[in-house]
């Protein structure tokens, strides 16, 4: 049985047995068992036939963007678009992998476990397209999170927002995806509310935390200052994350000077990058609408 804690701004969220080991239902555990094949193939493919999710392709500025969702009728009243992280853009801290997509599909497994109306957009060169023209190796490096890379999701999202009129959309950013989220919401007005996971929103501060070559210009969502009021932002980071420490996004809410009604930030105890998102993930969202 899973118990959830609010103590001050932090959430808790308590499992039976380990810290580290959490017990979900056993569908989900199964989504989870398959995600362990390189490279995007096997893994993610029996991670959507699991769940009974379709595959699709939508053609936007010059790049085939991947699109997997659950069955969602044309009149839906709400959709929530999850975007995945980096994957394997790099394989070692020199070396450029040659299909960013990686073994870990967190930000699909984090689609698929939400409750409520959702579809997973792929990145540019993402699930299938890293060898398929325009697709390089700047794409997810130096220029991942880039206007290029934000237009081509601009124009996908705008295609969704298209074919589901009624639908109240939310974008949710898992890691590297979560800095494509806020940037692409930011462009549309349809977008009400973006959640990011885990996610580097300092770009800036990021690099230099970690000694990386800065990104390319137009990456960095702590620039910005004049978010539309209309977006409401809510940033999920694990306490124990390295990756993304808690002073990359200290560092985007001082850089933006955003207010607690457009900006919140919530740290969730005992969690790092990896654990323990998708196995609470209902939970976590749950615990959200409960506060």
């Amino acid at each position: 049985m899973k118990t959830l804690i609010k103590q001050g701004h932090k959430l808790h969220i308590q499992c039976c047995g380990s810290r580290w080991s959490c017990r979900v239902m056993a569908a989900l555990g199964l989504l989870l068992g398959s995600a362990c094949a390189p490279f995007g193939g096997p893994a993610h493919e029996r991670l959507l036939e699991s769940a009974g999710w379709t595959s699709s392709q939508l053609e936007v500025a010059g790049f085939q963007l991947a699109l997997f969702s659950q069955a969602l009728p044309v009149d839906t009243e709400l959709l929530n678009i999850y975007l995945g992280g980096d994957g394997s853009a790099f394989v070692a801290r020199q070396r450029i992998g040659r299909d960013p997509t990686g073994s870990e599909h967190t930000g699909l497994q984090l689609a698929i476990a939400d409750p409520a109306p959702s579809a997973f957009l792929a990145r540019p060169c993402y699930y299938g397209g890293a060898f398929t023209p325009p697709c390089e190796p700047s794409l997810w490096t130096l220029e991942r999170y880039s206007p290029r890379v934000v237009g081509a999701v601009v124009e996908a999202l705008a295609e969704l927002a298209r074919r589901y009129p009624r639908a109240r959309l939310t974008l949710v950013g898992y890691s590297g995806g979560g800095v494509i989220a806020l940037l692409a919401a930011r462009q549309l007005e349809r977008v009400e509310r973006v959640i990011t996971v885990a996610a580097p929103l300092d770009t800036a501060a990021w690099t230099q935390h970690h000694g990386y070559t800065n990104l390319s210009a137009g990456s960095n969502p702590a620039q910005i200052t004049d978010w539309p009021v209309r977006l409401r932002q809510l940033h999920l980071f694990g306490d124990r994350d390295t990756r993304v420490p808690a002073t990359v996004v200290a560092s985007y809410h001082a850089a933006t000077g955003l207010s607690p009604a457009q900006s919140v930030t919530v740290p969730v105890a005992d969690y790092d990058h990896a654990c323990c998102w998708v196995q609470d993930w209902p939970a976590i969202l749950a615990a959200l609408a409960a506060r």
